[in-house]
């Protein structure tokens, strides 16, 4: 499987969807997860399966608290994105890093554009796996690399709710900054909602722990590199920015992981 470790976390969380999906009380209504995760399984390699076949089986036992957080962020955000699109029907949702995500199936998709955005090796696997269910537009390129928003903001740069799950805390804190000020710079009367983790557990004790869990349980190599002290540091980042909700999860990771809703350059909510 030609992906960095870093976008193998997208399978991750795949999984983590997957399995819930199939529980007898479902954690989530996500059955395009639960397909698309066969059909990477059905196309890896015989090495690549049974790895796929290990994290399954793990998040299905014992790992069933990270994949019910997992679902819980998932949740969280679908809500928050069917809130926006139905203050403003027509507006353009991009979904960024989006990985294997399969949120589109999940939202009032009929009522905005949706758009993702990843690097060209994993949207390439993702039109493999999902073929003509893929309705909606994909752009292969690194986040960092910001000309995707010239792209996108050719006929206007307002109306924009970006997405971003499960990326901050892989991206060194100078390239995250930087992409936190970018956004709050070029785009105006849009909303971004994402998740951060607690900066505690990106360094010292913690974030070595975090790291071998990675290495140990998925044999991935994908430490937590950015987080924050506080949440509405965000604002921080960008003139622009200005946080309107966040929400945790409570219980163990009431304190490390956060969603986080901004308005960017104007109050729309």
């Amino acid at each position: 499987m030609n992906l960095t470790d870093v976008s193998q976390t997208a399978i991750y969380t795949l999984i983590c969807r997957a399995t819930q999906a199939e529980q007898k009380k479902p954690g989530i209504d996500d059955p395009m997860a639960i397909l698309c995760l066969d059909k990477l399984i059905s196309l890896a390699s015989a090495e690549d399966k049974n790895r796929l076949l290990k994290w399954k089986k793990m998040m299905a036992g014992m790992g069933a608290s990270d994949a019910k957080t997992g679902v819980w962020r998932a949740r969280e955000i679908d809500r928050i994105v069917n809130d926006y699109i139905s203050k403003h029907p027509s507006c353009t949702v991009i979904n960024l890093a989006c990985g294997f995500d399969t949120r589109f199936w999940r939202i009032e998709n009929s009522k905005c554009k949706y758009m993702e955005l990843d690097f060209p090796e994993v949207i390439a696997l993702k039109k493999e796996i999902l073929g003509a269910d893929l309705s909606y537009e994909q752009i292969g390129c690194s986040v960092l690399d910001t000309t995707w928003i010239d792209k996108v903001t050719s006929n206007g740069n307002n109306n924009f709710l970006l997405i971003a799950e499960g990326l901050f805390m892989y991206l060194p804190k100078p390239d995250a900054a930087r992409l936190l000020q970018t956004i709050a710079q070029r785009f105006y009367r849009s909303q971004f909602v994402l998740d951060m983790v607690n900066e505690k557990v990106t360094r010292g004790l913690l974030g070595k722990m975090i790291d071998w869990q990675y290495k140990f349980f998925l044999g991935l190599n994908a430490p937590w590199e950015f987080g924050l002290k506080d949440p509405r540091d965000m604002e921080t980042y960008g003139s622009g920015l200005k946080v309107i909700d966040v929400l945790n999860p409570g219980g163990a990771y009431g304190s490390i992981i956060f969603v986080i809703t901004a308005s960017i350059n104007g109050n729309a909510q």
